[in-house]
């Protein structure tokens, strides 16, 4: 199972969702675990990212919200910002 790591601009992002979409936190920390336990579930719709954003992945909560993130070992990724598709990869991450 994968290990999960936070950054503090995602936790920051989730908590600004949730203010916004009501009961989204819960479907976050479902789709997470979801991820968690299989990265390649087609209901995630995981991908590379490509041109400015190389190197990072996301994957789907829902239609328009987005969780981007990082690969840090095989079996180690960090949560990078979590948001709506045209907010996300705009953002400039580490």
């Amino acid at each position: 199972m994968l290990k999960i790591e936070r950054t503090g601009l995602f936790e920051q992002t989730l908590d600004e969702m949730a203010i916004l979409y009501e009961g989204i936190d819960i479907l976050v920390e479902q789709r997470i675990v979801l991820f968690r336990k299989n990265s390649n579930d087609s209901r995630l719709d995981n991908h590379p990212l490509r041109k400015s954003m190389e190197g990072r992945w996301a994957f789907w909560v829902n239609d328009d919200i987005r969780i981007v993130y990082k690969w840090l070992g095989k079996a180690t990724v960090r949560l990078l910002v979590i948001g709506a598709h045209e907010v996300v990869y705009q953002k400039k991450l580490s």
